[in-house]
């Protein structure tokens, strides 16, 4: 697999507050730290930004994130449903019941997330790290991946019609009680245990 791209945060950051309006549609170097962002920010950019301990509750549909560090962020019920997120990082944010509805995410990583309940049908992965996620009774329903790395992640109750998950590795992850059709698991890697707990997804009867 190749190596994800880390954010090129090579500017001196300024701070700032997403609680204001911004007079331009691009936002360059700024730092956004301890705060409630309710203001909307539909179809906005975002480039070499770090947001930090910051509350999402408002609409940031259609936005673009380039090179930007998430940092213990919540995304609670916000709505970034189309947004892209390229050559970024968020580390330890919660994510529960978050739309994420037809994004896209090349070259970022999700470590130590809480994504349960959040909603990514219809997006598309590329060149990512999925470290210690909880997807519980999340929605990957009719997402696209290619090379997506997943390490130690929770996949319980969690919806995955339609999307091919071959060469992807769930071997130290927990699938239980995941929704997947039966063409959508060829090629997948899984353990002895989570194999055969799978091979009820294709009516065979074991016996002992």
């Amino acid at each position: 697999m190749k190596r994800i791209s880390a954010p090129a945060i090579e500017s001196e950051l300024n701070e700032a507050s997403l609680q204001k309006r911004f007079r331009e549609n691009r936002s360059d170097a700024l730092f956004f730290s301890d705060e409630t962002c309710t203001t909307d920010h539909i179809q906005h950019s975002f480039f070499e930004c770090e947001f930090r301990n910051v509350t999402f509750q408002s609409d940031m549909r259609g936005c673009l994130f380039a090179d930007c560090v998430f940092d213990r962020c919540d995304f609670s019920g916000a709505d970034f449903s189309e947004c892209v997120f390229r050559r970024c990082e968020m580390k330890i944010c919660r994510m529960t019941g978050t739309e994420f509805v037809r994004c896209g995410f090349q070259d970022v990583l999700l470590s130590g997330c809480e994504a349960s309940w959040a909603n990514f049908f219809g997006s598309k992965w590329k060149l990512c790290k999925w470290k210690e996620v909880s997807f519980k009774n999340a929605s990957l329903s009719s997402n696209t991946q290619s090379d997506v790395r997943i390490e130690r992640c929770s996949f319980e109750q969690c919806e995955l019609f339609n999307t091919k998950l071959k060469g992807m590795d769930f071997s130290d992850s927990d699938i239980s009680g995941i929704s997947v059709g039966i063409q959508d698991v060829n090629g997948a890697v899984m353990n002895e245990e989570q194999a055969a707990a799978c091979v009820s997804l294709l009516g065979i009867i074991v016996k002992k």
